[in-house]
C-alpha cells in the first residue's frame, strides 16, 4: 500500500484539514451570515480569539502531539467556557468574542475526538473523554 494512501495518513490529513478549516474558514462564514453589515470586523475579532491558545505556553512540554487541549490548558476548561457563554450574551464586540471563543473550544473538542479515536492513551484522564462517557 502506498504511504499516502495509508489509513492513518488519510485520517491525519482529514483531521488537519477539518481543524484548520474550522479555525480559519468557519469564522468567515459565521461573520458573513450573522454580522452582515460588519462581517470583516467580526471575522477578524473571531480570528483574534485564537490568541486563547497562548495558554499552551504554560504547559510542560509546550507541545505534545497527542494532547487534547480541552480540560488541560486553563483557557480550555469548562470554567473558561462558562465565561465565554456569558460573553455571548453581552453586546458587541463581547458577543463576537464569546462566539469566537466558544467556536474555538468546539473546534478543539472535535480535534480531541479525532485523537481519542486513533490513540488509546490520549484520552486517559481527559475531562472531555469522561464527559462523553466513552
Amino acid at each position: 500500500m502506498p504511504l499516502l494512501n495509508h489509513p492513518i495518513i488519510v485520517l491525519v490529513s482529514l483531521q488537519f484539514f477539518i481543524h484548520y478549516f474550522l479555525h480559519l474558514g468557519a469564522p468567515f462564514f459565521l461573520a458573513v451570515i450573522f454580522f452582515k453589515d460588519e462581517w470583516k470586523k467580526a471575522y477578524f475579532i473571531m480570528l483574534a480569539t485564537m490568541l486563547v491558545d497562548l495558554d499552551h505556553l504554560m504547559a510542560t512540554p509546550v507541545f505534545q502531539a497527542n494532547r487534547c487541549s480541552i480540560g488541560y490548558h486553563p483557557l480550555h476548561t469548562i470554567y473558561a467556557a462558562g465565561v465565554y457563554v456569558v460573553l455571548f450574551f453581552l453586546k458587541k464586540p463581547w458577543r463576537i468574542i464569546g462566539i469566537g471563543l466558544l467556536f474555538h473550544l468546539l473546534t478543539d473538542a472535535i480535534d480531541c475526538m479525532f485523537m481519542f479515536g486513533k490513540c488509546g492513551a490520549c484520552h486517559e484522564g481527559n475531562p472531555l473523554y469522561e464527559l462523553l462517557g466513552s
